[in-house]
């Protein structure tokens, strides 16, 4: 009988430790995600204000005339036939877009910024993953339009599903992709 009362005892002390241990991961784990949801809350909060109608056309005119000119630039440096006859319009392969706020990307942007600012990282690391992340979202999004000018030419009956799920999911991979990266890297400094 005292044995059964010690091997009881053992069983609680070990039951307890194991839920200790689990409360414990959960703990770290939400510390981990802690970052992203601070991060997600920034971005909900910057795109409310992007919205505000005052700042809304500012950005707008700003974004889409960044965009078009910035593209024209690095496709014409690559030799790709790209041209525009004006803001908003791009010219791919002779496949005509108009560049709308949606297409400049400004969301990843400004998600970006909020990675950077609840990262845990130090003010040098912020501002060069900040740094990484602009450039690469800024080069990803003029082949976005290189390439949706050469699937607008030859396959134009899928541009729109290309356009809207393909591209958004590759944005939302890549972010997340360079997040891990650029957190890992940080963190181990």
């Amino acid at each position: 009988m005292a044995k059964d009362k010690q091997e009881q005892k053992k069983d609680l002390k070990r039951i307890k430790a194991e839920k200790k241990a689990e409360k414990a991961k959960y703990r770290e784990a939400f510390e981990r995600l802690k970052p992203l949801l601070y991060s997600f809350a920034l971005w909900a909060v910057l795109m409310g204000i992007v919205y505000i109608p005052m700042i809304h056309q500012y950005l707008m005119d700003f974004f889409i005339d960044f965009v078009v000119k910035s593209t024209v630039f690095m496709g014409s440096l690559m030799f790709f036939p790209i041209e525009s006859s004006g803001c908003p319009l791009i010219s791919v392969a002779g496949y005509h877009m108009k560049v709308i706020f949606e297409c400049t990307a400004y969301n990843f942007y400004l998600f970006a910024f909020a990675l950077a600012v609840f990262g845990k990282w130090s003010l040098k690391n912020k501002i060069l993953n900040f740094f990484i992340f602009v450039i690469s979202i800024f080069i990803l999004n003029a082949f976005r339009f290189i390439i949706m000018g050469y699937v607008g030419k030859y396959w134009p009956h899928m541009f729109h599903q290309i356009h809207d799920y393909v591209w958004t999911i590759v944005f939302g991979l890549a972010v997340f992709m360079l997040y891990i990266w650029r957190n890992d890297k940080s963190i181990k400094e």
